[in-house]
């Protein structure tokens, strides 16, 4: 009879913990929003309000933006409306970092591409067209393909070309970079090609630049959000680039870049910068460095948004505007279809007899 009793008790206690819990859970949850374009259109600008890392570094007032497009916003228009004005609310952050990913099947990715100013009007430029790396390797000889994103060839007058495009595995990159670096030691110089950088993941970037550091500097400090107000930030972390080999390659070395060398691309080739034998040649950098994580919507829709705020010495920003060059070059389409890399071309001329 005890037992019964006791079988009772628990079956009860158990029912009275599902129903504590479930109640617990709707009310930190909170009664799921129906999903219509004004939900979709609040939730958007909230988490970018909450998440996003450059409202004070770009002098954005996020509310005003807010108050301009919800009068553009009602439960009636189609997805395609409402897409407009979450791409157009995009595009007020100079941002190529943030992207909208519809799931309907109708609507392209926005944006898709790199932002750029031509004659005071922003575009997305959608495909490269300043450089081809099957161009440039026209230029040199024995190229090897070292690893799925590294390559480097010889170039005449004993010069090296070494092109990255990306970021591999970290053990990977420090076993096949210290092959590179014993090969192209006797080089007079060096061209690093990172035009076709898209991103990665920064510590490799790091590795990779401190295979040409001579000393210990500081190149970075990042901070990501972490509060409701828009000056809530974790803090400061500081990157450091240093020498990774036994013999860094101090000699001198040229690094091409363009408007699509962005994320870890660009904290790459911020870091090379911070040496004095290294000097940057092509094109403005895309100006998009923080992490972007992914967020859904009530609709389904993903978007990305920037949360930190990276910073060169001196609590520089270049987010939005990019790394200028120290000589400007670019390479044209017409070049290219000929068969001519121009600004590979500029970088060889550069090197002393």
């Amino acid at each position: 009879m005890k037992k019964r009793n006791l079988i009772q008790s628990l079956f009860f206690a158990f029912v009275c913990s599902a129903f504590i819990m479930a109640s617990c859970e709707e009310e930190i949850i909170g009664p799921e929003k129906a999903n219509t374009p004004t939900t979709n259109f609040e939730q958007f600008w909230k988490t970018f309000d909450e998440d996003y890392g450059m409202f004070e570094v770009k002098n954005i007032d996020w509310k005003a933006i807010h108050d301009q497009f919800k009068p553009k916003v009602n439960d009636q228009m189609t997805d395609e409306e409402l897409y407009t004005v979450l791409s157009e609310m995009i595009v007020l952050l100079n941002d190529n970092h943030l992207n909208l990913y519809p799931t309907n099947g109708e609507l392209p990715v926005f944006p898709g591409g790199i932002l750029s100013y031509r004659n005071r009007q922003l575009e997305i430029l959608k495909v490269q067209e300043d450089y081809d790396i099957e161009v440039a390797k026209t230029y040199t000889t024995d190229y090897d393909q070292v690893t799925e994103n590294i390559g480097y060839g010889k170039l005449p007058d004993n010069l090296i070309y070494l092109n990255v495009k990306g970021t591999d595995g970290m053990k990977e990159v420090e076993k096949q970079m210290a092959k590179v670096m014993v090969n192209i030691s006797s080089a007079r110089g060096v061209i690093i090609d990172v035009r076709g950088f898209y991103g990665g993941y920064d510590p490799v970037s790091q590795y990779i630049a401190g295979c040409f550091a001579t000393s210990k500097k500081l190149y970075m400090t990042t901070k990501k959000r972490n509060g409701p107000a828009h000056s809530d930030f974790t803090e400061p972390a500081a990157w450091y680039v240093e020498p990774k080999t036994s013999n860094p390659y101090d000699k001198p070395v040229i690094v091409l870049s363009s408007r699509f060398t962005q994320s870890a691309g660009e904290t790459f080739a911020l870091a090379l910068r911070q040496f004095e034998h290294i000097t940057a040649v092509g094109d403005t950098t895309a100006g998009s460095f923080s992490d972007n994580p992914n967020f859904e919507m009530y609709n389904g829709w993903m978007f990305s948004v920037s949360v930190g705020d990276y910073r060169a010495p001196g609590e520089v920003s270049y987010e939005g505007f990019g790394i200028p060059p120290d000589v400007f070059v670019k390479t044209t389409k017409d070049d290219l279809l000929d068969g001519k890399d121009v600004t590979l071309e500029k970088a060889i001329e550069m090197f002393p007899e």
